[in-house]
């Protein structure tokens, strides 16, 4: 029995991660970026998640409710705020995992429920017996019950044979729609996630690469095989030609040939944008090009990426809107 409960301990974040891949498969590549910006969410709530290591889209939508309340300093009403910016976004929060119940506990459970349709039977049968008939009309009119309840039962079991079995299979097969009715829906998603990938025909392309887990890191597949080994412990999408990579709590960049073209220096580093990417030291966020030259120096609380010409930066509770050239105007 230990080594039981041990195998599906040991199980359990597979299975975690696992459908966290599912859920991400469910969207696009466009809307998995968004930032948090993008998706419209308040400078508190941005300011809170960023710091716990949530940047765009992805990283909320392979996370549980349960996930959600894991983050030091979220509450009911930032979680709503969360729900309601990916809900404007046709995504959601990944479902709590459904508890499994194994066949022999259905099995068990059909079969205690006949048994105990089989048992209130014979109570009220038993019942019936010690009823008074002394008077005539009333064993008349039992009689007639009888047979009519007789006559009803021969009508039943012409169609359904299965209702005169002592192990309970009518009970069983009603009560079988119902337990796998949740599942349909989750049959249906996966059929048409094998309908999708049955339809490659050809390599996905570096941006498309799809994320890989295997023996808790993570690699890069194009769809046929794997073209960047499971090395890593968090990568992200490619993006300008190069994906931000972690490896033991530091970011930095490779290219698509797993060369690493950045080291991994930053505590934090989202994906290039325009030419720019926003990467942390400690406490304080600033702005590198694809040569790691600092074009905006680290002294920022928060940033976004940027998008055509301009990012959103905090600095001392402020938010402002920042350029290349690094001229900042304070909303």
């Amino acid at each position: 029995m230990a080594n039981k409960k041990r195998y599906y301990k040991n199980r359990a974040p597979k299975r975690n991660q696992e459908g966290a891949n599912e859920q991400i498969a469910k969207y696009s590549e466009a809307q998995l970026t968004l930032s948090l910006e993008d998706l419209g969410l308040g400078e508190s709530t941005c300011e809170l998640l960023l710091k716990n290591r949530i940047q765009t889209a992805a990283d909320l939508v392979k996370r549980t409710e349960k996930d959600m309340y894991k983050v030091q300093g979220l509450n009911k009403k930032i979680l709503f705020e969360v729900k309601d910016a990916l809900r404007a976004k046709d995504m959601e929060l990944r479902p709590e995992p459904q508890k499994q119940t194994s066949n022999a506990e259905q099995k068990q459970n059909a079969t205690d429920f006949g048994k105990q349709n089989e048992s209130s039977g014979e109570q009220k049968g038993k019942s019936d017996k010690k009823k008074p008939q002394n008077d005539a009309q009333k064993r008349g009119e039992n009689d007639k019950e009888a047979s009519d309840k007789t006559a009803k039962s021969e009508r039943q079991d012409k169609g359904e044979k299965s209702r005169a079995s002592k192990f309970g299979l009518s009970d069983r097969a009603s009560a079988k729609p119902q337990q796998n009715k949740n599942q349909q829906s989750q049959k249906q998603n996966d059929k048409n996630k094998q309908k999708t990938v049955e339809k490659l025909t050809e390599p996905l392309k570096p941006g498309q690469w799809r994320k890989v887990l295997k023996g808790g890191k993570w690699g890069y597949s194009n769809g046929f095989k794997i073209v960047i080994p499971t090395m890593y412990d968090e990568i992200f999408a490619f993006k300008e030609g190069l994906a931000s990579v972690e490896i033991d709590e530091k970011c930095g960049y490779i290219d698509e040939e797993n060369n690493v073209v950045i080291p991994l220096d930053y505590d934090t580093a989202m994906s290039f944008s325009e030419g720019l990417a926003m990467v942390c030291r400690g406490e304080k966020c600033g702005y590198i090009n694809k040569n790691n030259e600092v074009v905006i120096p680290f002294e920022y609380d928060a940033g976004t990426p940027f998008e055509n010409g301009e990012a959103k930066i905090k600095k001392d509770g402020k938010w402002g809107t920042i350029t290349v050239e690094g001229k900042i105007t304070w909303i």
